[in-house]
């Protein structure tokens, strides 16, 4: 059997939708790596971090991969703050579910909590 974990270039099955997908990240080179291709980028990246004992994380996922389907033009991330600390840390993501939208590298915005309409709307307000 293969493997769930994804790279930066797979699709991971477990987040997979109709027009998007959500990179898992599993390791701080991951994230680096991931982070570092954004940097040269006009796409809006999108990390969703979260936790397995975030009861609105799980409540969100369906929504999550729904809105995911519907912006193939944006990067979706996902990291599970016990994982990786310092991502968390890095991005002051205390409350979750928390989305982090960054261009360039840089952060422009954020929405904090399980907000799926909001998050719509300021991934509509940023894309392009």
């Amino acid at each position: 059997m293969g493997s769930n974990v994804s790279s930066v270039h797979d699709v991971p099955s477990s987040m997979e939708s109709k027009n998007g997908f959500v990179v898992e990240i599993e390791s701080r080179r991951q994230w680096k790596s991931l982070f570092d291709s954004m940097k040269v980028s006009n796409k809006l990246l999108v990390i969703d971090f979260t936790a397995a004992w975030c009861g609105p994380c799980k409540a969100m996922e369906p929504r999550v991969k729904e809105i995911v389907s519907r912006y193939p033009e944006a990067v979706f991330a996902r990291v599970d703050v016990d994982r990786l600390m310092d991502v968390a840390g890095t991005y002051r993501a205390n409350t979750l579910p928390a989305f982090v939208f960054l261009k360039r590298g840089e952060e422009i915005d954020r929405v904090v909590g399980a907000k799926p309409d909001e998050l719509m709307y300021k991934i509509d307000k940023h894309r392009v």
